[in-house]
């Protein structure tokens, strides 16, 4: 009879065994899928924070190319005030259409210089001359060349 008890408890201690292994290999694949879809998740984000900054930056390359290749702002010469003029109609013809196709991706900042600088594109009857909203508008848009010029030095 010592010999089947030895047996009995030789096949229970045989199945404990398998059973805690079994326990601790599902334990150690739950941990491991769950470190896997960790891993995912985050290089999933910046995948899309890369891809989201990219196409920000190609807004801004294209702002700035339209900048550089046309003179949006220049200096009254008849003003003794020397206030600014600033190109309205070629703004809302090639510049402004840059600036909405992915308004989305831009730094508040410059969105809402944008948004200030559409106030004055629609919205020119609240001053007296047109002088003033020219001058206004060119400090502005001034500001938001430079706030983007910023967002590189920002990224450097």
């Amino acid at each position: 009879m010592d010999a089947a008890w030895i047996g009995v408890i030789g096949a229970l201690g045989g199945a404990a065994i398998s059973l805690l292994g079994n326990i601790v290999n599902n334990r150690y694949l739950l941990w491991k899928e769950s470190e896997a879809r960790v891993w995912e998740e985050n290089k999933n984000k910046n995948d899309k924070e890369i891809k989201l900054q990219t196409d920000k930056f190609k807004v801004y390359n294209a702002v700035l190319k339209e900048d550089g290749e046309h003179e949006y702002i220049r200096e009254t010469e008849e003003s003794y005030l020397q206030l600014k003029v600033f190109d309205k109609k070629r703004y809302v013809d090639k510049m402004r259409p840059i600036l909405m196709s992915d308004l989305h991706l831009l730094s508040n900042t410059v969105f809402l210089l944008v948004r200030k600088l559409d106030s004055y594109t629609y919205d020119d009857l609240n001053y007296i001359e047109s002088d003033e909203w020219s001058d206004d508008m060119s400090k502005d848009y001034a500001e938001l060349i430079n706030e983007i010029e910023n967002e590189y030095k920002r990224q450097i």
